[in-house]
Parts: C-alpha cells; sequence; structure tokens
C-alpha cells in the first residue's frame, strides 16, 4: 500500500513525534510504500521577518504545502494520507490540496487542537470547555502561548476553517486515540461515524517484562501544572515507606526540588530525563507507575508502555485513562487532584506488594492484547482499507 504519511514536528520532541515515528517504522518494516511529508517548528529560528510575517498568514492559505503536495502526487500518488500534526507550518491547507486530488485522508486526534488552541482543553489550571460555547473565551482566557496576539490569531485559524468546513468535510477518517476524546470531537460537531477509536500502541522492547521489580513507584512525564506532579508530593510526604523516583523536566522543576528539600523527602529521586533504553529500565522495574494528571489525558505513552511491560498504572480518572487501565485488573483510579485519596491509594500499594507483584501477568497479558505493535499495525490497515 502506498501511504502518504504527514507530520509537522513541535521545537521539542513530544509524544505526537514518537508516535508517528513509531507508526512510520512499524508501516516500513511491513512492506509498505511510504512516503514522508514533514516540517519542523524549528526551521522558524532561521525565518526572516519577511517569511515570519507569510508564516502567520500561511494558517489560512499555505501556497507552499500545496505546491508540495501537488509535486509529491505527480511523482508517486499515495493510496491514502495519514496526518499527525498540520500546525503552523504545514497548516490545514494540506486537507485542501489532498482533497483536491482526490487522495483519502485519515487525521490522528492526538490532542485537542481543532477546537482549543492550546490542545489541552486545560487554563489557569483547570478545565476547560468554553469551546462548546460561543465567544471569545480563547482570547479573554490568553489560551495559546498566554497571548492575546497569538490566542486571537489561532481562533482567526480555526474559525476560517470551520466556516470553510476544512475539518469536517476535507477528512474521510478520524483517529481518536480514546472514547472521551472521541465525545468531544462529536460533542464539537465532527461525524461521529467517521471518529474510529484507535489507541497508541506500545513503543518500548518487550523482553524487559520483570516479574520481580524494585521496591519504588514511578512517575516520568512533563514536570508542569496540569500533570499533577504536586498533587503527588502532597500525598507522598504521607507515606514515606514507598520510595518515589521521578523522571523528566518541565517548568516546576525547580519549585519541586525546593518542596523537597524544604520537607526532607529522602525516598524521593529527582532523576530528570533518561535515555529510551534507561527509561524503559526504570517502567519495567518499577513496582507500579503513577499519572496523577489534572488535565484531560488522551493517551500517553508512560501509561501504554507500563501495561504492555507489567507495571500496573495508578492514575487519576481523566480524560481517555479510564479507558486503559481497567480497575483490579490493569491498575487503580482516583479523583485528580484528591490528595487524600490519593494518599490511600500510596497506602493500599504500600501495604499489598507482594498481591500487586503476583498482578504483573495479568497487567502484561492486557498491555499485549490492547497495545501491541502487531495490533496496532492491524487496526490502522484497516483504516485505511476502508476509505481506499
Amino acid at each position: 500500500m502506498k501511504i502518504l504519511l504527514c507530520h509537522n514536528y513541535y521545537k521539542t520532541r513530544a509524544g505526537e513525534g514518537l508516535v508517528f515515528e513509531h507508526e512510520k517504522n512499524l508501516l516500513i518494516n511491513r512492506g509498505n510504500d511510504i512516503q514522508v511529508y514533514s516540517r519542523d517548528n524549528n526551521e522558524i529560528n532561521s525565518f526572516s521577518p519577511v517569511q515570519r510575517f507569510f508564516s502567520i498568514l500561511n494558517g489560512f492559505n499555505n501556497k507552499k504545502t500545496k505546491n508540495d503536495i501537488d509535486r509529491i502526487i505527480a511523482e508517486n500518488r499515495p493510496d491514502v494520507a495519514h496526518i499527525h500534526n498540520v500546525f503552523p507550518l504545514i497548516s490545514p491547507a494540506i486537507y485542501v490540496a489532498l482533497n483536491r486530488h482526490k487522495v483519502p485522508i485519515v487525521q490522528t486526534f492526538h490532542n485537542f487542537r481543532f477546537v482549543c488552541p492550546n490542545g489541552l482543553l486545560f487554563i489557569n489550571e483547570k478545565k476547560c470547555l468554553f469551546f462548546l460555547k460561543k465567544g471569545f473565551h480563547c482570547i479573554k482566557n490568553k489560551c495559546y502561548r498566554q497571548s492575546y496576539v497569538y490566542s486571537a490569531w489561532y481562533s482567526a485559524i480555526l474559525a476560517y476553517h470551520n466556516r470553510q468546513k476544512t475539518f469536517v468535510d476535507k477528512i474521510d477518517r478520524y483517529i481518536a486515540l480514546n472514547s472521551f476524546t472521541k465525545s468531544i470531537f462529536v460533542k464539537a460537531g465532527f461525524d461521529k461515524q467517521k471518529i474510529i477509536v484507535k489507541p497508541n500502541s506500545a513503543s518500548v522492547d518487550a523482553s524487559s517484562f520483570n516479574k520481580n521489580p524494585d521496591n519504588y513507584i514511578l512517575f516520568a512525564g512533563r514536570l508542569s501544572q496540569e500533570k499533577g506532579v504536586f498533587t503527588l508530593l502532597k500525598a507522598a510526604v504521607k507515606v514515606p515507606e514507598l520510595p518515589l523516583k521521578i523522571l523528566g523536566d518541565g517548568p516546576l522543576e525547580n519549585e519541586i526540588k525546593q518542596f523537597i528539600t524544604e520537607n526532607s523527602l529522602n525516598h524521593i529521586e529527582l532523576l530528570g530525563c533518561q535515555p529510551q533504553k534507561q527509561f524503559e529500565k526504570y517502567l519495567a522495574n518499577a513496582l507500579v507507575t503513577i499519572m496523577p494528571s489534572e488535565c484531560f489525558e488522551n493517551c500517553p505513552l508512560t501509561v501504554i508502555n507500563s501495561l504492555y511491560l507489567g507495571t500496573p498504572v495508578l492514575a487519576s480518572r481523566t480524560g481517555g485513562i479510564p479507558d486503559f487501565v481497567p480497575e483490579e485488573k490493569a491498575g487503580w483510579l482516583f479523583t485528580p487532584g484528591n490528595v487524600d485519596e490519593l494518599t490511600q491509594k500510596l497506602q493500599m500499594v504500600e501495604n499489598n506488594k507482594e498481591k500487586i507483584i503476583k498482578m504483573r501477568p495479568q497487567v502484561r497479558k492486557w498491555g499485549v492484547e490492547q497495545f501491541s505493535p502487531e495490533t496496532n499495525y492491524k487496526r490502522l490497515i484497516k483504516i485505511y482499507e476502508e476509505i481506499m
């Protein structure tokens, strides 16, 4: 099958980029003819003032993207195009270009950027569903980059393409990574029949499965408000017998270091970012992985990879997480931001270590059934074939 994969990389490689690379390799390794059309936001660093000005207008009508797509199709017409991210350099112009050539389009919803400029549905330290209402809430709340100007610009792009019906008429299938994300886009006016629920696949080495984990729980992610890091720290203070390792970096890193020092939390280690292989070892060897997010999580790779390696997950009941972590079968859930409830769960982990270790084979079985690369590949090909 000839497949055109499209992605606009962020300046810092994020989960979307990892998923894009993983699915690209998955398709190539199974004999598909893959073309890649990508842009990288680091290109902006070398833009002249004139280029920067026109890049602002490209969100409405991007001639470069249209010309690039015309050339790609003339050289080697794909059977289907699968798009991951288009903002800001590729732009929604790619849907218009592909649609004009009658190339079927699949779009993965990695976030909520089609209805929310910051992509998170989270602003001012709380969840936000203002997109369901009319008005200028995004601009008022400076949702994009904490700027009135940037928020107005992005809102104008969304408004323009909504009027043109670019997102709802030009795309043949949408991939929602969980049932919650599907429900959000259905509420936003997207065709329910076009949205297929397919989670990401695991991207770690299956042989790392460890039946006998070490005595620690693990947080791995961005150190930011929406990830619930301080909810975790406040709960961990009350369970000093349970070692906690924290992987990642982010805007709250210095505050976290100060909190650990001021409270003499010797059972908590802040380990920063780790190379992929070392990261996999931490996941595989953890007693439990914890995901205390307070935003609407979509399909966090830390959760998917943990379950695939047989490590149970303790996570907040938000966004798509309940789809991935059936309680008692693959882990446990708690109310986002609830320190007391999380403390009780941590105490449960501390008091039931042998039972939790015995869970690992069933967690591993669930993880392989739901998130193995082979399962993901079959789901992807089925989606492509349905619209060809």
